[in-house]
């Protein structure tokens, strides 16, 4: 797996991966003012000078997963995690590891990050659980209005 720049023709198929609108705010939280969302939709959330969106590809070319790294603040020394998804036909094989640890390295080697962050809502415990296995720790939590109801999330970094 190697991780390359996002382009809009990686967007249909990665918004594929999403099949309901749990899974959908459980992917972006409450980023997007629709669902589904739209190709558009997905590169204009990306449209920032603090923003940099990755796809994950196989050896085969074929699109397996994305992730997008961003400056929290202005430091430039914290990356913080988002949009994390792989195929739904392939999870649990590996490949969500896979791609945080190619993420984990961009983000040290290229980026120059001291430290790296994330959220997961608690109704993902797979998700939590792959964090975790790369490395991941539990440093708080806090909760959230996702249509009309409180979710829950754990504050993680490395």
């Amino acid at each position: 797996m190697t991780l390359r720049p996002f382009t809009i023709d990686d967007a249909p198929i990665i918004l594929s991966w999403i099949k309901d609108k749990t899974a959908f705010q459980n992917w972006s939280a409450d980023r997007y003012p629709v669902y589904p969302p739209k190709p558009e939709d997905m590169v204009a959330q990306y449209e920032s000078d603090v923003i940099f969106p990755f796809t994950a590809i196989d050896d085969e070319g074929k699109v397996v997963g994305h992730i997008i790294l961003r400056y929290p603040d202005s430091s430039k020394t914290v990356i913080r995690f988002g949009f994390v998804i792989v195929d739904d036909q392939l999870r649990g094989k590996g490949y969500g590891k896979q791609l945080l640890q190619l993420a984990i390295q961009e983000a040290t080697h290229e980026f120059g990050a001291k430290k790296i962050t994330l959220g997961v809502f608690d109704n993902n415990p797979s998700a939590f659980h792959c964090y975790e296995s790369v490395g991941f720790k539990v440093i708080g939590t806090d909760s959230y209005q996702i249509d009309g109801e409180e979710w829950t999330e754990k504050e993680m970094e490395m």
